[in-house]
């Protein structure tokens, strides 16, 4: 069964729980939908404004986010939001490929394969639509199959799988704004390797939806004349005409800093 709260189905609501729990449930998603935008710069009094939060729960949630790599201190200039960079994109794969096939040797119980295959079920009914709701709902139904699988792992192979997939999300959302969207990919070849004790084809359809994953971002570098190495946003479609008009080229993603500072001189 779908979890209708998933912070990657829609925004939190605020229920009757700890102020610091909800202070950091909302940045978390502020930060993955990309309603902070990376590269953007804020400091603790801006966000606890914006998001009527406390002065006391934003910065322990922010200190939190730090540790997951969403968000990073920085002296005298309050807090920036982790850009999204060529560089960034290439180790989130490897990080990928090289935690997920831990996932292979996951045994579900009858429980737990039943609400698997509804995920499973669920992703695969909305394939191909393009709706954002639609989008929305798969993606979580993705990202609640994959919990199911790494809660079995436990520990810290689970955080670690959990930080990596919010970093996917990030990216795929950071995307969406230039209305390239990520539709997931099936999963029932792993459903079916795991329900059989095939290790090996489990890692096999690990694998496959990581490169069905890395298609779609390499796509999005294709579409799209953003310059990820310097300020991580999307050019809009005025950027895109002034630097047509004006005749120079954007710099491409996965140059340097001093690179891009010389094309601007």
């Amino acid at each position: 069964m779908l979890d209708t709260n998933s912070p990657f189905l829609s925004t939190p609501h605020r229920d009757v729980e700890p102020k610091a729990d909800f202070a950091l449930k909302r940045l978390r998603h502020a930060l993955l939908s990309c309603e902070l935008r990376p590269g953007e710069e804020h400091s603790e009094a801006q966000i606890a404004e914006r998001f009527a939060l406390g002065r006391a729960a934003v910065r322990m949630s922010l200190t939190t986010l730090a540790a997951e790599g969403l968000i990073a201190a920085h002296a005298r200039r309050g807090w920036r939001v982790t850009p999204v960079s060529g560089a960034a994109i290439g180790e989130l794969i490897q990080a990928r490929r090289a935690l997920e096939p831990v996932l292979a040797q996951v045994r579900l119980n009858p429980e737990e394969k039943q609400q698997a295959e509804s995920l499973s079920q669920m992703i695969e009914a909305l394939g191909g639509r393009e709706d954002r709701q639609s989008l929305m709902t798969a993606r979580s139904a993705e990202r609640q199959l994959l919990e199911l699988l790494a809660a079995k792992r436990g520990g810290l192979l689970q955080r670690w799988l959990l930080d990596a997939w919010n970093q996917a999300a990030r990216i795929v959302n950071f995307f969406d704004q230039v209305q390239v969207h990520y539709q997931p990919d099936s999963r029932h070849a792993l459903l079916s390797a795991l329900a059989s004790g095939d290790e090996t084809a489990a890692r096999t359809a690990l694998f496959d939806n990581i490169e069905h994953y890395q298609r779609h971002i390499t796509d999005c570098l294709l579409s799209t004349s953003a310059n990820l190495a310097s300020d991580s946003s999307p050019a809009t479609p005025r950027q895109r005409r002034q630097a047509q008009g004006t005749g120079k080229a954007r710099p491409a993603v996965g140059h340097s800093k001093q690179q891009g500072a010389q094309q601007k001189e």
